[in-house]
């Protein structure tokens, strides 16, 4: 599916959670893997394959009992049979969606496949919130299991491809219960099917499970993206729902007022801004927003567009992050 943008004006809370799942859904390509809708806290819990089809993106969407917001929550799997989700990524209340109950507002709506980002602007302040995965700085490539293994030292799991793995290094594996860092001993890209061998597994993994460098970058963030997030998971997998902590950087190096506009021929620079892990003893630079741009001040007001020919990026003033621009 390709990246898409839309925008209008939301009448409350209610509708602004009708409009983003149609957004997802019926624009972007996502499913809609619980319907919720109709309990006293209505959500809806949408799923992606990415636009990679190798991803596993479960994100939930809900008008709870807080107010002026949607809770956003992310999930390693969600049950839609028994309506539970595994392992989360959330932290009450500021994982959320500004919105507002009593009065209409405008939004925008920035996804595709891999991610959504959603500006909304209430009263005269503008938010972003940001959901999905990254652009990751590790290779997204997953082995897929080819049989059950249990916990233990010295195991040997079947691939579908050992050759995406060195002997020595350290990969993370993960299906929808568990995920864990593990270390490659041995691989075998002739038998059949191949196999790798781990130093140890502490917990047991089903067919079907991904192995790879970086699966499952998923962040969930807060209301003030690009600003301060939770991850599903980080170098050795998952601590707790809010264990994986994150911030989000501008790739300026604190120069662009002086850049931007530039004075030789007033075009604006626009920077990545860049995804961290930053919780003590996990620190590591994990990659990038997708399509979300640092700019400086002073190449517009908000909702201005800059135009770069084959692509226009509508700027906006979000709160915390200052000035961004976002690729329509």
């Amino acid at each position: 599916m390709a990246y898409h943008s839309v925008s209008g004006t939301a009448n409350n809370t209610a509708d602004m959670l009708v409009r983003l799942k149609d957004f997802l859904v019926t624009t972007c390509g996502w499913t809609l893997h619980d319907d919720g809708s109709a309990l006293s806290d209505p959500y809806y819990v949408l799923k992606s394959v990415g636009e990679s089809g190798m991803e596993d993106i479960y994100i939930q969407f809900i008008n709870d009992a807080s107010a002026d917001c949607i809770s956003v929550k992310g999930y390693l799997y969600w049950n839609a049979s028994t309506h539970t989700g595994v392992k989360m990524a959330y932290s009450s209340g500021t994982t959320v969606i500004s919105t507002k109950d009593s009065a209409q507002f405008l939004y925008w709506l920035y996804g595709d496949l891999d991610h959504v980002f959603v500006v909304t602007k209430i009263t005269a302040t503008y938010y972003g919130h940001y959901s999905g995965i990254i652009k990751r700085y590790w290779s997204g490539a997953v082995a897929i299991t080819q049989a059950a293994v249990n916990a233990g030292s010295s195991v040997v799991i079947q691939v579908n491809d050992a050759s995406l793995f060195n002997s020595g290094s350290y990969y993370i594996i993960k299906d929808d219960a568990n995920i864990e860092r593990v270390q490659v001993t041995a691989r075998d890209t002739e038998s059949t099917p191949n196999t790798i061998t781990v130093a140890s597994l502490a917990a047991a993994y089903a067919s079907g499970a991904k192995v790879g460098e970086d699966p499952q970058p998923v962040i969930i963030g807060r209301n003030n993206v690009p600003g301060n997030f939770y991850a599903l998971n980080k170098w050795n997998g998952w601590t707790s729902a809010s264990g994986q902590t994150g911030n989000c950087g501008a790739a300026n190096g604190g120069f662009s007022g002086y850049a931007d506009p530039d004075v030789r021929y007033g075009l604006t620079i626009m920077f990545p801004w860049l995804v961290a892990m930053t919780s003590t003893g996990n620190e590591e630079l994990r990659g990038e927003l997708i399509e979300v741009y640092s700019i400086g001040s002073g190449a517009g007001d908000s909702e201005d567009v800059l135009d770069l020919g084959t692509a226009t990026y509508k700027m906006f003033n979000l709160s915390n992050a200052g000035w961004c621009a976002i690729k329509e």
